[in-house]
């Protein structure tokens, strides 16, 4: 949780920055008669759209910063989802995410948890390879009074380094199982002296898969990934700077590579596709910030546009079989527009305030509006269907927003609220359209109390909605109406041990209405499977999650957290396939989710230091479908590492054993699309060894 970050920022950073002659007490904190003390370094988010201590905000937030992404591993969304409990996240087949979030959001076509890029919303690239980044936020229950819809579960927002005065190069070279070879470098430099600084980064990675095609005697999965990235710095004038950024990443890889399972436990990583499978993006993003700050308050613009361009063929019989293959035929790119305008208090006194408007606008957001299908590829005469589905989407967004916070002595009481209008067009371009409008007000309340300089308890009601849209990937154009999740929450988070140790716990109790669901069926007309989003119902979470980190000496930090959730239908009238599903589990939601870490890092003389690492995450068996038929068995993932590098973090060489028990699961399941009990997996990623090095200076 947030204290992980902490204590890699307080014990790690301080002993790879220090010299044989100086420990890490001398550099964190105060020496007293008695002993000599070493403290955890403050972390400092953008939570709540203001800089803020994480440990003063009260709401459940986890942040890992740059060192610790480094130091874990993550490299990707499923090692993100290891790493804090009540969290399924991971990258779907297509190159889109899956997550849920305490019960709420769902695996598909369906999202409810919003991703971000230094304060934009995402909706092109969002597994894209974790590079560059800061930090990574993570904000749990519906965060729709600041950010809006798609975020009823929550929001994971990273945060990408930021040019700087100082001349700089760091880069990083990867090489391990699977021949997967990954490469990074940035530079930073200034442009004008005090005036304007640039940031220049790109990446290239490379891997063979772990899944392989026993009939094409191919690797389906293998993958290019490269982008590069842009960001400039520029103070105009005393009171207005600009940051810019632009981003170009592509990615080729095999796409909805699933093996043929049984009942979700029948693991494999062998298909046995009859034709080549490939899933290609492309996308160029630009953000522009503008901030004027005065003795009252600072305005800040944020502008943004995106173009996504993809490519897609899938084998849709998953076999060697003359079936079904598809693409996206000459579908239209994805496009985003965002601009997001507010003014932001500034000033030590006890009331704070934000207030501010939004507007989006998405094209064509969906992979599969445009499809072909080919109907017995080797026959030599294929039956070809041009636009088996050509549909169009344009969704638009409009909003006002406003919260405040005013302290009293020890209390604290903030509230918020959001004024959204969500407009949806849906269209089977030459047939005929739908439209689903609608408008909704989404309030926050907070009250926190200060029990000690160092720890505080707090509660806080929030709503989140995901608008409605219709089913346009179908062609049917039925409309769905949007969800709401209503989220109370009650915490205590805090500091101890002269700030060694940290340490947060909360309950939390949802109500989550009208929810959106993938529906799968076989349309009795055409004879093909068809995936139609419908509101299944009601359903409640309520559970408890925490945590701890602890430095037991400057050399060695402690941390821990976990998680259980109860997550189930609480509606008489709610079906799936005209079924009764009240009083059954929600999909992707495991009762106990937990993870932790030791991090031991010494000077070994020679102006060295040694590291090592050991990190464990567990979750338990949950259900892939609403049925609950099928499920996913327990599953428990270690993860070694081992460093040596510059005592001045100049370079290190490490090496890093990932899943080294070689677990088996999968990261996704859809059962029965073969008949009763056989359905269609994504295969986790096995056991494998990466060895890096990496400079910085």
């Amino acid at each position: 949780m947030s204290i992980k970050s902490l204590m890699l920022a307080g014990s790690a950073m301080a002993l790879v920055h220090m010299s044989p002659a100086v420990t890490a007490q001398d550099m964190n904190a105060d020496t007293d008669s008695s002993s000599e003390k070493f403290v955890m370094d403050e972390i400092i988010v953008m939570a709540r759209k203001r800089s803020e201590s994480l440990t003063s905000i009260p709401e459940t937030i986890d942040a890992f910063t740059s060192d610790y992404i480094e130091r874990a591993g993550i490299t990707s969304l499923d090692d993100i989802g290891r790493q804090t409990p009540n969290i399924i996240l991971n990258r779907r087949q297509d190159n889109e995410p899956n997550v849920v979030i305490r019960g709420v959001g769902s695996f598909g076509n369906t999202q409810g948890v919003g991703f971000y890029v230094d304060d934009v919303q995402n909706f092109t690239d969002q597994s894209a390879s974790i590079e560059d980044v800061e930090r990574i936020e993570i904000l749990k229950g519906p965060q729709g009074t600041l950010y809006g819809g798609s975020n009823v579960g929550g929001a994971i927002k990273y945060v990408l380094k930021k040019p700087t005065g100082e001349f700089g190069v760091e880069g990083k070279a990867e090489y391990g199982a699977f021949d997967t070879r990954n490469f990074f470098g940035a530079i930073n430099t200034p442009v004008i002296a005090d005036k304007l600084s640039a940031r220049v980064s790109g990446y290239y990675n490379h891997t063979d898969s772990y899944t392989s095609n026993s009939f094409l005697g191919n690797k389906p999965g293998m993958t290019n990934e490269w982008g590069i990235r842009l960001a400039l710095a520029w103070e105009i004038s005393e009171n207005l700077t600009a940051d810019f950024s632009y981003r170009h990443n592509e990615i080729e890889n095999g796409g909805n590579i699933y093996v043929v399972a049984a009942d979700g436990a029948d693991y494999s990583r062998v298909v046995d596709f009859n034709n080549d499978v490939y899933n290609d993006r492309k996308v160029d993003g630009g953000i522009l910030t503008l901030n004027y700050t005065t003795d009252f308050a600072d305005l800040t613009s944020v502008t943004s546009y995106t173009k996504r361009t993809t490519a897609l063929g899938w084998d849709l019989d998953y076999g060697s079989a003359d079936g079904v293959f598809a693409t996206n035929g000459d579908r239209d790119d994805t496009t985003v527009f965002t601009q997001e305008l507010r003014l932001t208090s500034n000033g030590s006194g006890p009331f704070d305030w934000l207030v501010g408007g939004y507007y989006s606008s998405v094209d064509n957001r969906a992979l599969t509006n445009n499809i072909d299908l080919f109907l017995g590829v080797d026959s030599g005469g294929p039956l070809f269907i041009k636009d088996f589905n050509n549909g169009d989407t344009d969704e638009k967004q409009y909003a006002l927003f406003a919260t405040t916070n005013y302290s009293f002595g020890a209390f604290k009481i903030g509230g918020g609220l959001r004024v959204a209008r969500s407009e949806y067009k849906g269209a089977v371009v030459g047939v005929s359209d739908v439209d689903v409008n609608d408008t909704i007000i989404l309030p926050k309340v907070t009250l926190s109390y200060d029990l000690t300089d160092n720890a505080m308890i707090y509660s806080n009601i929030a709503l989140g909605s995901e608008p409605g849209k219709a089913n346009v990937a179908s062609g049917s154009l039925s409309p769905y109406e949007a969800e709401k999740a209503t989220n109370y929450e009650l915490g205590l988070k805090g500091t101890a041990v002269d700030r060694r140790l940290t340490y947060d716990i909360a309950a939390f109790y949802i109500t989550y209405s009208k929810r959106q669901l993938e529906n799968r069926f076989v349309d009795p007309d055409s004879g093909f499977i068809v995936e139609e989003i419908t509101n299944i119902g009601r359903s409640v979470s309520y559970g408890l999650e925490g945590g701890i980190s602890y430095m037991l000496t400057p050399e060695l930090s402690f941390s821990a957290s976990g998680g259980y959730l109860k997550s189930e239908w609480d509606d008489e009238d709610a079906l799936y396939n005209l079924e009764p599903v009240d009083g059954l589990s929600v999909p992707n939601a495991p009762k106990f989710s937990g993870n932790a870490a030791l991090d031991y890092r010494k000077p070994v003389g020679n102006d060295l230091v040694l590291g090592l690492r050991a990190d464990v995450s567990h979750i338990s068996l949950f259900y892939w479908d609403v049925p609950n038929v099928s499920s996913q068995p327990a599953q428990t993932i270690v993860n070694l590492r081992a460093s040596i590098g510059d005592a001045d973090d100049k370079w290190e060489l490490a090496i890093r054993g990932e899943n080294i028990f070689d677990e088996e699961y999968f990261t996704e399941y859809t059962p029965d699309v073969f008949g009763p009990g056989i359905g269609l997996g994504a295969p986790g990623k096995p056991a494998s060894v990466m060895a890096s090095f990496s400079f910085k200076f």
